[in-house]
């Protein structure tokens, strides 16, 4: 996590939408629905900051971060990264202003061609940018290698030859070679063995302080989260149901969802494991095509009353920079 950069916004995500249109019919589709895979989401990244995003498989995270990048086209809303509207950008603009904005996949191996070696992994970015001769690339190619823990001797392997930490390694230089502002860091450390985990975290967290980058990242695991992040955001079925900063998010819950997700996470000391509330939430995430009404999170909330099922909660701040939508305080 960095302290040390002057707090500007660079990523300010207003009321983004993405709906996957349901077809139905043979000989002539049509639309009988939508997914709301995102439905209403805004946040706000400063530069050189991380902000988490967690929550359960099919919640929503991946298709968020994908939008912020256009890798998925928003419904509605707006994604703005350093005062220009990334939802705005057409063809040729949009492909220059990519070099802004790059991601780290979740599965290292699937997200390298296999048909490349490293130096061409690596120049394919600049070449696409028109970034460079030759010579210039390799040695960039070089210097991001060395940050990243890699020695230049790798260039001429390929991607099958690597272990899981170090493919994720080569992800992680792929993305940093164009020097981008932003880095979406999608699961980019469940693929890994715990012993290699706590190095990538390591590794993204140096590359911040050195390249000054800010970083969304999309994760399932709390303790992942907590370790990277400045600031957190807790997400259910397509929407925000709590953020704060990390700390405070980790400390005080507010959200009946969140607590459920912390009370899940073992802790080391066994007089606190063993003293500690364990929530067991009822049922499966419902349908992103068919949400419950009122509240999202009501169908499997230990806590939900009448009111829930009749009016959505309000977006509102429950403490200085800690927001959270319930119709309750926790």
């Amino acid at each position: 996590m960095s302290t040390d950069i002057e707090q500007r916004t660079l990523l300010d995500v207003k009321d983004l939408e993405v709906h996957f249109p349901i077809r139905s019919g043979v000989v002539v589709e049509r639309t009988v629905g939508h997914v709301r895979a995102v439905d209403g989401v805004s946040l706000t990244i400063d530069a050189g900051r991380t902000y988490g995003l967690v929550g359960e498989s099919g919640c929503g995270k991946t298709t968020l971060g994908r939008a912020v990048l256009r890798l998925e086209e928003p419904t509605a809303g707006s994604v703005w990264l350093d005062s220009t509207d990334v939802t705005a950008l057409r063809s040729e603009r949009l492909r220059r202003f990519r070099s802004k904005m790059q991601m780290v996949f979740q599965d290292p191996l699937g997200s390298l061609n296999p048909r490349h070696n490293v130096e061409m992994l690596l120049a394919e970015p600049l070449k696409v940018h028109g970034v460079g001769s030759k010579a210039e690339r390799r040695r960039l190619a070089t210097e991001t290698l060395d940050a990243v823990g890699l020695p230049v001797s790798v260039m001429e392997r390929y991607p099958h030859e690597f272990s899981g930490g170090q493919r994720q390694r080569l992800g992680i230089a792929r993305a940093l070679m164009l020097r981008p502002d932003l880095i979406v860091c999608d699961e980019p450390v469940s693929a890994l063995d715990v012993s290699i985990q706590a190095q990538v975290m390591n590794l993204l967290d140096e590359l911040q302080g050195e390249f000054g980058l800010t970083y969304l990242v999309i994760a399932h695991d709390l303790a992942v989260v907590r370790h990277l992040s400045d600031r957190v955001g807790v997400m259910y079925l397509g929407k925000l149901v709590e953020e704060a900063d990390s700390e405070a998010i980790y400390e005080r819950p507010r959200h009946p969802y969140t607590k459920a997700l912390l009370s899940a996470v073992p802790q080391p000391d066994p007089d606190i494991e063993a003293g500690r509330e364990r929530i067991i939430l009822k049922g499966d995430l419902p349908s992103p095509a068919n949400p419950p009404s009122g509240c999202r999170f009501r169908t499997r909330c230990p806590w939900a009353q009448d009111v829930c099922a009749e009016e959505a909660p309000v977006w509102r701040e429950a403490a200085d920079g800690h927001k959270v939508a319930c119709h309750f305080d926790f």
